[in-house]
């Protein structure tokens, strides 16, 4: 199949969509675009009147990350034709439907029909990709909140995963004290051949005492009450967990605390770089699926 004859959908979500329709336009395909919160600048990229307009032609289909937010896909609450039923209704068979989060049932159900899918949220390079926007945004919040100086501070990283590991070494690179603490022992073991303090489990409490800034990246609620007690109410708080988070907010407001919760970071941060890092993404499993067809 020739890529100038690809057609694509893009629908729903928030700013990262627009590059991401603009990136699919500049790689020659024809792209249609729906529920998006603003109007590429692309000639390439059409505007569709429906969903149903959208996605009856498309061979590829790039939906929002996350999915659905609050039980609703996003962008419904304005364009009330974006639900999964419709989607359903509408893509065609044999397309690629990419979206982050997909929930398994819809997952099953657009199989059946001969739909292929691709998470998002499950691919390693996209994850990874991303970890640059969302360090950089848990960064310029923390600058922000605080009337201290980052530089020079000390710093807490609670979890040394993807995230944590990006964002540690941004602060390492800002010149900041930076503590690490994680509860796998080899990703506690890579952190300090990194260069950075990994704490062992019984100095955490000491260490949020002593803490200027604090970011959350654990995937779990790792500071629950007995352990926020510890934290001074000056302290700038960086939650990057998802929903619900990584703290224990009732009791964080009961001990005068103000952690920031802050999602969806790259969409909020970097749209344009990540919506790049997107289509990048889903031009590479459309590559993949077209050659695996092929070699059948």
């Amino acid at each position: 199949m020739n890529r100038h004859s690809w057609k694509a959908a893009v629908t729903g979500g928030d700013m990262r969509q627009v590059y991401v329709a603009e990136a699919l336009g500049e790689k020659g395909f024809s792209v249609m675009v729906y529920g998006l919160p603003k109007d590429p600048e692309q000639e390439q990229v059409k505007k569709a009147s429906s969903l149903k307009d959208a996605l009856e032609n498309a061979d590829l289909v790039i939906a929002p990350v996350p999915f659905r937010k609050e039980g609703r896909i996003q962008g419904q609450d304005f364009y009330i034709d974006l639900t999964e039923e419709n989607f359903l209704k509408y893509l065609k068979k044999g397309s690629l439907f990419c979206a982050g989060g997909i929930p398994e049932s819809f997952h099953k159900k657009v199989g059946e029909r001969g739909i292929r899918c691709f998470d998002f949220l499950e691919d390693s390079f996209t994850a990874m990709e991303n970890t640059i926007a969302t360090a950089e945004g848990a960064v310029a919040q923390a600058i922000i909140r605080s009337p201290e100086n980052l530089r020079g501070s000390l710093c807490l990283v609670i979890g040394y995963g993807r995230c944590g590991r990006t964002l540690a070494g941004y602060l390492q690179n800002m010149f900041c004290r930076t503590m690490v603490w994680e509860k796998d022992r080899e990703k506690a073991a890579q952190a300090k051949a990194a260069g950075l303090q990994a704490l062992e489990e019984g100095e955490l409490p000491h260490a949020l005492s002593l803490a200027a800034f604090i970011f959350q990246t654990a995937p779990c609620v790792v500071l629950e009450k007995e352990k926020l007690k510890y934290i001074r109410k000056d302290t700038c708080i960086i939650d990057i967990a998802s929903l619900p988070g990584g703290l224990d907010y009732p009791a964080a407001q009961e001990l005068g605390l103000s952690p920031l919760h802050l999602l969806g970071i790259p969409g909020k941060y970097a749209p344009k770089a990540s919506g790049k890092i997107l289509a990048l993404a889903a031009l590479g499993k459309l590559s993949e699926s077209v050659q695996q067809e092929g070699a059948l």
